[in-house]
């Protein structure tokens, strides 16, 4: 019973780090290509669409190395979904603002970052629901 109840927790401890995580590579690693789409573009909606494939690819990336989720009460996967995409928002936004706060003055929570957060989040946790 214990080491079902750890189980549980472990899966969606790591399961959450590992998609901020990704997350975190993502805004450090893709950081200047966004802004220069974003400055060509003007467009959040373009920036939210990639957001949105690049999660879900990397959702879809992320079954070859965790490829089922197993979880022993029904709570926790809508926990998980609902929960996930909050703080990785979150954090993007976190990220964001720890990256740019030398480049030019920002906020430290930007609503479109937050939301950008949020899709990549939506995306991974479907990718891997749909195809896992």
């Amino acid at each position: 019973m214990l080491e079902a109840i750890f189980e549980i927790i472990f899966s969606f401890v790591w399961e959450l780090v590992l998609e901020i995580v990704f997350e975190v590579l993502i805004e450090l690693g893709f950081h200047a290509t966004a802004e220069n789409l974003s400055n060509k573009a003007r467009s959040r909606v373009i920036l939210g669409v990639a957001y949105t494939f690049f999660g879900a690819g990397l959702g879809f990336a992320s079954l070859y190395v965790f490829p089922k989720i197993v979880f022993a009460n029904r709570v926790v996967p809508v926990l998980y979904f609902v929960v996930s995409p909050i703080i990785a928002g979150l954090s993007l936004t976190f990220v964001s603002w720890l990256v740019n706060r030398g480049i030019r003055p920002v906020r430290l929570f930007e609503f479109d970052k937050f939301m950008f957060g949020v899709v990549f989040a939506l995306a991974y946790s479907l990718s891997r629901v749909l195809f896992g």
